[in-house]
């Protein structure tokens, strides 16, 4: 998993790369429009860093006519209130905004190239949408994937012990990843070593991840496998197979070597 990088760390090395986003993008918050996107104030899409994935940065035009009237702090709608927390070396400001009863915190960039755009923090949001649809993640335009079923005789074994085994799997590519095998669920040896887990991640290719905790050897190993019981349609492939974190402590084992 990614560390995730602070407004510090952007006004201090600036992004790594940037380019203009070719999405319409809305946001809501306090179950109201607080942002939209057009044709001349468009989008940028950040990489903050050389890995991951980019985030959406908005420009201060595309906010809504009460947002805009709250940075000019001449009043308007006293449902709406945006206050100064923290200014970043003179080039950048931290902000907490509130809408109704729902606040998020935001930085809006003073000078350098993200001059006039705001870096907002998406899970604050009632929802962000994407060409009007629904989103839960941001997508790289510039990343994959594709699947193949393979035939590779698979061991996975944790703390030692020998946990699931197949000769049948889906074999994941991902642009900038290595790949990645999905096996049958029931390649786990023992069904009663698994619990449910209440974690949920959103992939923008694959979709919700479920999470699965083995118990093996006296040891709890929470999270260890993951699985998406509804993905994409770009990744139907995979739907319901379980994939074992490849950490310390996992051992996956194809054709006899360790990958």
């Amino acid at each position: 998993m990614a560390t995730p990088v602070s407004i510090h760390d952007v006004v201090a090395n600036g992004p790594d790369r940037y380019e203009v986003g070719r999405k319409q993008i809305t946001l809501a918050l306090g179950g109201v429009y607080v942002a939209s996107t057009t044709a001349l104030a468009k989008p940028l899409l950040v990489w903050e860093t050389s890995k991951g994935y980019p985030r959406y940065y908005i420009p201060t035009e595309a906010l809504h006519d009460d947002l805009k009237n709250a940075l000019k702090r001449t009043g308007g709608n006293p449902r709406v209130s945006i206050k100064e927390l923290e200014t970043v070396d003179g080039k950048a400001v931290v902000e907490q905004v509130t809408v109704g009863n729902k606040s998020t915190t935001w930085s809006r960039f003073l000078s350098g190239p993200l001059e006039n755009h705001v870096r907002i923090e998406r899970a604050d949001f009632d929802a962000v949408f994407e060409n009007g649809a629904l989103s839960r993640a941001i997508k790289n335009p510039y990343k994959r994937i594709d699947m193949h079923a393979v035939s590779p005789h698979i061991i996975v074994k944790v703390d030692g012990h020998v946990v699931a085994e197949t000769n049948v799997a889906v074999l994941l590519n991902e642009t900038g990843l290595g790949e990645t095998y999905y096996l049958p669920a029931t390649s786990i040896k023992d069904w009663g070593s698994v619990e449910t887990s209440s974690l949920r991640t959103a992939c923008p290719y694959k979709g919700e991840a479920s999470y699965l905790t083995l118990n093996v050897g006296g040891k709890t190993w929470e999270n260890v496998i993951w699985y998406y019981p509804y993905p994409t349609h770009e990744s139907a492939a995979v739907e319901g197979l379980i994939s074992f974190y490849n950490k310390e402590g996992v051992d996956i084992i194809v054709d006899g070597v360790r990958i």
